[in-house]
């Protein structure tokens, strides 16, 4: 009698809300049911065609609750899945890419076929499937969309072919005899059909070798043939994953213990004011400066004793004296007549920011948590890119550009210029990991205005060296950023920063004075911070390491460098840099702050004896390929 009276409470509560609210109600949970069933159509459909570190692979999920990487005849690689019950994911590996082969058509000499490289690949598994996971994400959602609209459309349709009485047409349709029960046996084995194989104890496959404790990969079972491949040479490469790691670690805690000992960690927040604040001109008869008015700035831009550059890694800047801490003049420079003719200069509050610089990455991922450790102890706004952050610009690279984005502290901006060694296809995946890829317009970013653009030329890996990528010289990209950069300082004010990857794209720039700092790579060795036309030129050697310019896989077989610059917000001049210098025993330097200045010092001799001629030109000569300035030697696998 009781529940009679709950039950007739239930129902008189529906039939005293209006019409609106119940066709509100039925309408919401129509929306609801439709919606969950199309969710779990979409996300236990979904696929998508990916990579699996040099592997072209495609993925497709499942509901045994487990991942299985097949590799054809050698057999299959199961794990446990990291996704919600019952969510597993399929694996089916192919072919390495022909574009990745090494010279000589032999892709088991290829940097990505090597044993070390798949011992580096097991140190970042995420960043292996981040691609695959997101396409998977995308692929579901996709099918859930079209799935809920077609059930929904199909609601439309009954309800108009039943004239606005689906309800009533529905009702009567299973009052027939027997379809209820053809309607129930069908709902049941959709629901059986997902539910079953779920529900169903794996039995585990394969074993579980010891070479893989002590790696992401521990507890992975192994079937087939693939067993004793693993066998084989699973110590090798598990040697390989350990040493590389014991590596990165160390060079990661001598960075943060060099800055620990460092009594200097921030450089002054402007360079001192006889360096002077950028004179981007210079007595022509186009601009109308007298050659006294030039001789006249020249004197007061002269520098004072006591203040010095300093030349080389590891140097001790001096600390400016207390007289010398004013900032440099606002934009270009401002100059006023005082009453005894004496020139002076207007010196805005300094707005100091600090970016770090890296250029020429190859892939090798043991630097990310390098490179993140520099960010946090720098306390850098910003991490600028000089490009050739890939090896070769092919699809199934995203696993360098993941793995590096991936160490980068939330909140820090990445700018990138994309290089030789890169591609669009780079640039997509740049984009895609949330990187700002300069593409030939100015950006502003840490409160700077940069300007770049991606590299028209592509260097692949036993594709014939460097070609054209787009209908575009190394000269004509040059031409184009100083129009670019001229116009912007006409409306407003010079470019603060031109990060670019080829350095001889900025000299028309620098020359015509329509930008303070060029930033570059490429050459794999270190240039300045050296005067270049109306402006200063830095060039960063390789922060990938690698002796001769080639890739690293593994510990570094060459020096590394990072770049922590200061650049003044308030002026846009280049306040000073440090170099940060990873060696081959994982030992860790931290150059002294050399201040930038945009007038020459005429007592500085040139780096390691070459004349400034020499240092214009490029490591090998230059050549056609790249419209010269090309690295000291290809990278190589």
């Amino acid at each position: 009698m009781e529940t009679n009276r709950k039950a007739r409470r239930r129902w008189e509560w529906w039939h005293r809300q209006t019409p609106t609210t119940r066709r509100t109600i039925r309408a919401g949970l129509a929306l609801l049911v439709t919606g969950l069933v199309a969710l779990v159509v979409g996300v236990s459909t979904a696929s998508t065609h990916s990579s699996l570190g040099p592997h072209e692979a495609d993925y497709q999920v499942t509901l045994d609750q487990q991942v299985t990487v097949g590799l054809g005849p050698l057999g299959a690689l199961i794990v446990d899945s990291p996704l919600p019950w019952p969510l597993g994911v399929d694996v089916r590996v192919e072919e390495i890419p022909s574009d990745l082969e090494a010279a000589g058509g032999n892709p088991l000499t290829g940097l990505l076929g090597d044993l070390q490289a798949y011992g580096q690949l097991f140190g970042e598994p995420e960043a292996a499937v981040a691609d695959a996971v997101r396409g998977l994400v995308g692929d579901a959602l996709g099918r859930t969309v079209v799935a809920w609209s077609v059930m929904l459309a199909l609601l439309a349709v009954g309800r108009l072919a039943a004239h606005g009485r689906l309800r009533d047409e529905l009702k009567a349709a299973l009052a027939r005899p027997g379809v209820t029960v053809l309607a129930s046996a069908a709902a049941l084995s959709a629901v059986a059909a997902l539910v079953v194989p779920a529900m169903q104890p794996h039995r585990p496959a394969g074993y579980s070798p010891e070479v893989l404790d002590g790696t992401p990969l521990a507890g992975a079972r192994i079937t087939g043939r693939l067993a004793d491949v693993v066998a084989a040479y699973g110590p090798v490469v598990k040697g390989a994953y350990l040493d590389n790691e014991k590596f990165y670690d160390t060079a990661t805690a001598n960075l943060v213990a060099a800055y620990a000992a460092d009594p200097e960690p921030q450089a002054p927040a402007a360079k001192p004011a006889v360096a002077p604040s950028g004179r981007p001109e210079v007595a022509t008869p186009e601009n109308g400066i007298t050659p006294e008015e030039d001789a006249a700035a020249s004197e007061m831009s002269a520098r004072p004793e006591g203040v010095d550059r300093t030349e080389g890694v590891g140097g001790d800047a001096p600390a400016p004296s207390a007289d010398g801490e004013a900032a440099a003049a606002e934009g270009v420079g401002r100059r006023s007549e005082t009453p005894d003719d004496e020139v002076t200069v207007d010196a805005p509050e300094p707005d100091p920011v600090t970016l770090l610089l890296v250029s020429d990455l190859h892939c090798n991922v043991g630097m990310a948590r390098v490179i993140a450790a520099a960010l946090e102890q720098s306390g850098a706004a910003a991490l600028l890119d000089g490009g050739d952050t890939v090896v070769s610009g092919t699809s199934v690279e995203s696993y360098c550009v993941n793995a590096f984005a991936g160490a980068v502290p939330d909140g820090v901006p990445v700018v990138v210029s994309t290089g030789n060694h890169d591609s669009t296809t780079t640039a997509e995946q740049e984009r895609k990991v949330g990187w700002t890829v300069l593409s030939g317009e100015i950006v502003e970013v840490a409160g700077l205005r940069i300007l770049g653009d991606t590299d028209p030329t592509i260097t692949t890996v036993g594709a014939g060296g460097t070609r054209q990528e787009r209908d575009e010289t190394i000269p004509e990209l040059e031409t184009r950023m100083a129009e670019v950069a001229c116009a912007a300082a006409e409306e407003t004010e010079p470019v603060d920063i031109l990060l670019i990857h080829n350095p001889r794209v900025g000299g028309e720039t620098l020359d015509r004075g329509c930008a303070r700092l060029q930033l570059s790579g490429h050459w794999h060795r270190t240039e300045g911070p050296e005067v270049h036309g109306q402006g200063v030129r830095y060039v960063s050697t390789s922060t990938g390491g690698g002796a001769g310019g080639g890739a690293t896989v593994g510990p570094l077989n060459g020096a590394a460098e990072l770049t922590v610059l200061r650049v003044d917000r308030a002026t846009g001049e280049p306040v000073a840099l440090r170099r940060i210098r990873v060696g081959t025993d994982a030992a860790v330097t931290l150059g002294g702050w050399e201040t930038m200045s945009l007038v020459p010092d005429a007592n500085a001799a040139p780096a390691d004896g070459d004349t400034p001629a020499d240092r214009d030109a490029p490591a090998d000569g230059g050549g056609p390929d790249d419209g010269g300035g090309s690295e000291a030697a290809a990278p190589t696998p």
